[in-house]
């Protein structure tokens, strides 16, 4: 039985979504970083739209999992039921290509489009991290346009405590972690973060 539109099975334990969720996902480990894919590979078994979005050689380490879990990567790239968006080293740049990728999903007849960020910090070349702590906060607006859910990985073993907070704690309205969704009490809102990065750096 197909799930109403405004409930969609993450594929992350037995968590659900709504439409214009932005989650960041906190991992540890393999088998971790794998559950967190597995939120793209249920949305195409379900016949959504999705979008990988991150630095080149992250993306490569989603499409791995998602190969060893048996998808066809090549034949959902062209009929356009996954799209790829690489890197760039423009913020803006960025949050329009999704805009736009999202905007041809929906003229296509897209039910749920999912997006699954795997942003890659600290890769040379990649944008800087005001840039991109800018792009996320901008994320959670962006997402409540479109018939979507964002879900952005965050390697909680890797990263230093600023970018857990500010990135993963600050820019999303809901966290995922140890397969369980929970409201984020720590989520600033869109303006006003922005407004914070102004003021102060926050690194």
């Amino acid at each position: 039985m197909a799930l109403p539109v405004n409930d969609i099975e993450l594929g992350i334990g037995d968590e659900r979504a709504t439409l214009g969720d932005h989650l960041a996902f906190l991992w540890e480990g393999a088998d971790e970083f794998a559950d967190g894919v597995g939120f793209l590979r249920s949305g195409l078994e379900a016949g959504d739209y999705c979008v990988i979005f991150g630095h080149n050689d992250a993306n490569e380490q989603v499409l791995a999992v998602l190969r060893e879990q048996g998808v066809d990567i090549e034949a959902l790239l062209t009929s356009g039921r996954l799209t790829l968006m690489q890197g760039t080293e423009d913020a803006g740049a960025m949050l329009a290509g999704i805009g736009a990728s999202f905007g041809d999903s929906v003229g296509k007849g897209a039910r749920v489009i999912r997006l699954l960020g795997n942003l890659g910090w600290g890769h040379t070349g990649w944008p800087n991290e005001r840039e991109i702590l800018a792009f996320e906060a901008k994320v959670t607006d962006a997402a409540r346009l479109f018939p979507c859910v964002v879900v952005c990985m965050y390697d909680v073993g890797r990263l230093s405590g600023s970018i857990l907070v500010h990135g993963a704690y600050e820019t999303h309205p809901r966290i995922i972690q140890r397969g369980v969704v929970r409201e984020n009490a720590y989520h600033v809102s869109t303006d006003r973060f922005l407004e914070s990065l102004k003021d102060a750096d926050p690194l």
